[in-house]
């Protein structure tokens, strides 16, 4: 089972072998695939409720990475079958092997936050693919969608049917089951119809099936010393309930959340709740929430990424708990802090008993990092006497946002490497290059007095706030300018193939009325053809140019000049000024 899985292309559809214990599921009846699914606990398979017919109706599950293993008869266990909940509830069955396969296999099921731009890849056997090969495609994670999580697919083309249900993997290896794939496919939309693909997470499918826990690895999103009170019922505190379903269903402006919380107390009571409803798996085993509970008091499913239970931790085993729930199997806390300060942490982290941590001045600090690495945070300070300073939240949600701006500059920066090619080849196209470049620069001086100088000045974190502000606003206009180079990139392109083909055809007109070696011709063509072809394409100028062969051409051949378009062009030739998207022919795909 420690055998990695073969991969096809990065970023595209391809068939590999699967793993032994990734299936595929037939119709009874039809024989047609249906469905994928992994095998649990050697004789139970999971998979998505939609691709049975039925409650009842047996299933024929095929085992092609086991060699010489039968396929099996296979019905759903009492209590396991949750069939789909409107569009995004729902959807997971499991099943039982009448005969199952030799060696008690079992998908290594794994609990982890899939934060968004997440790489996964997905495993199964799609209809008509029926050889033991199976198919596999890599996709990013997008944001959360409730129980689900969004898959954006690298390749273009989604199977219609049977991949539902099959296993998505990290990049690991040896490789985890992040959940399952779950596929619509909308027959009624256009020539090709698009199949959106979701993942169904774990934490979810151990929400609705409490069989699969004991297969279930990795740590959980709540710690599990605040699992007994996060069950805790209705608010007790309807406000402060209303104020952290806002904050965590990303309502609230602040990405920051500091508050106070005497154990014991109804805002314990209410803050548990929270949490429990926030978090995938916890929120079935909260009690239901009663129509007497104030609107606006249910936070999101899926909204709370972690929950830490700070009290008598290092800031180095908080980090260690970050680290292991975003999947990064570092088990030295010292290297795990290492390890998150490289990348982005996008997650909804709560951590409660700040002030009561082994080392709060340094847990502080850490909470400042994972804020400008992109974490949301909600902070909780414990005690009756416990007051904490506004400072705080206003120093980490300062951070946070000189993050999120670090983050945005470096989306442009791609941006305009992708432009650089257009900026030299086409007129027009002015990308910010220099502007990103000051933004850069002026950012990194504000991180660096933030370092160094916030307590030596009063006023001054008001006076980080104002300069944050100029450069975010400065930012946008940036994003703005980038927007319009690439719109100009797009045009000039479109253009330049344009006049080539234009050019193109009335060459080869020339050619097939004997006249490609026409002095006067040959002489207004090089001239077009440097035009579209050398140096810095420039519309006007090379629109012109073009024109003035096509006039020459339309002169020798006897046709009026004003008539562009006229019956003897032979469509072979493609006729004047057809579009040709760039990079259909050798020639332009190279030079762009």
């Amino acid at each position: 089972m420690g055998e990695g899985v073969t991969r096809g292309t990065s970023d595209t559809m391809g068939h590999v072998r699967q793993k032994a214990w990734c299936v595929r599921l037939r119709s009874q009846g039809s024989d047609r695939v249906i469905g994928s699914g992994v095998l649990i606990d050697g004789d139970k398979v999971l998979t998505c409720a939609h691709v049975l017919a039925d409650r009842t109706s047996p299933v024929i599950v095929d085992f092609p990475g086991t060699e010489g293993a039968a396929g099996s008869t296979a019905t759903v266990v009492n209590g396991c079958w949750i069939p789909p909940r409107g569009e995004d509830r729902g959807d997971v069955v499991l099943l039982r092997l009448h005969r199952p396969p030799p060696g008690r296999l079992s998908a290594p099921l794994l609990r982890a936050a899939v934060a968004r731009g997440t790489r996964v890849r997905l495993c199964g056997y799609a209809d008509p693919v029926r050889d033991a090969r199976g198919v596999e495609l890599t996709a990013t994670a997008g944001p959360p969608s409730g129980e689900r999580v969004r898959l954006d697919p690298h390749s273009p083309r989604l199977p219609r049917r049977g991949l539902s249900g099959g296993p998505v993997l990290d990049t690991d290896d040896p490789s985890g089951v992040l959940g399952i794939v779950v596929t619509r496919y909308f027959e009624s939309v256009g020539p090709e119809p698009p199949v959106i693909a979701h993942m169904i997470p774990v934490e979810t499918i151990a929400r609705y099936l409490p069989d699969v826990r004991s297969c279930i690895s990795g740590p959980p999103g709540v710690d599990p010393r605040l699992v007994p009170s996060a069950a805790s019922g209705r608010t007790g505190d309807p406000g402060y309930a209303e104020r952290l379903a806002a904050w965590l269903g990303g309502r609230h402006p602040s990405p920051v959340y500091v508050t106070e919380v005497e154990r014991g107390s109804a805002r314990d009571r209410t803050l548990q709740r929270a949490l429990a409803l926030a978090d995938r798996e916890l929120s079935a085993d909260a009690p239901a929430v009663t129509s007497a509970d104030p609107a606006g008091t249910v936070p999101p499913v899926g909204s709370l990424d972690l929950a830490v239970d700070a009290r008598g931790a290092t800031a180095d085993e908080v980090a260690a708990r970050v680290a292991g729930r975003m999947n990064l199997k570092e088990p030295d806390p010292a290297r795990a802090r290492e390890r998150l300060r490289a990348g982005r942490v996008p997650l909804t982290v709560a951590v409660l008993g700040v002030n009561e941590a082994a080392e709060p001045e340094r847990l502080l600090a850490l909470c400042g990092e994972f804020a400008e690495l992109g974490c949301r945070l909600l902070l909780v300070f414990h005690g009756s006497d416990t007051r904490v300073d506004q400072a705080t939240e206003e120093d980490l949600a300062l951070r946070h946002r000189m993050g999120v701006l670090a983050e945005r500059l470096d989306a442009l920066d791609g941006r305009l490497r992708r432009l650089a090619p257009a900026r030299v080849r086409l007129a027009g196209v002015e990308p910010p290059d220099d502007a990103v470049t000051d933004l850069h620069l002026n950012l990194s001086l504000l991180r660096h007095a933030h370092r160094t100088g916030k307590d030596a000045a009063p006023g001054w974190a008001r006076t980080a706030q104002d300069r944050l502000k100029r450069l975010e606003r400065r930012t946008r206009r940036a994003e703005r300018d980038a927007d319009t180079a690439e719109e100009a990139a797009r045009k000039g392109y479109e253009r330049r193939a344009e006049l080539r083909g234009e050019l193109r055809t009335y060459r080869q007109l020339a050619a097939r009325h004997g006249r490609i070696e026409d002095v006067e011709l040959d002489g207004v063509y090089r001239a077009a053809h440097e035009a579209l072809h050398r140096g810095r394409f420039e519309a006007e100028s090379a629109g012109k140019a073009v024109a003035g062969y096509v006039d020459a051409v339309r002169r020798v051949l006897g046709w009026p000049p004003e008539e562009r378009a006229g019956q003897e062009e032979p469509r072979e030739y493609g006729g004047p000024g057809e579009h040709r998207e760039p990079g259909e022919h050798g020639e332009a795909e190279e030079e762009r």
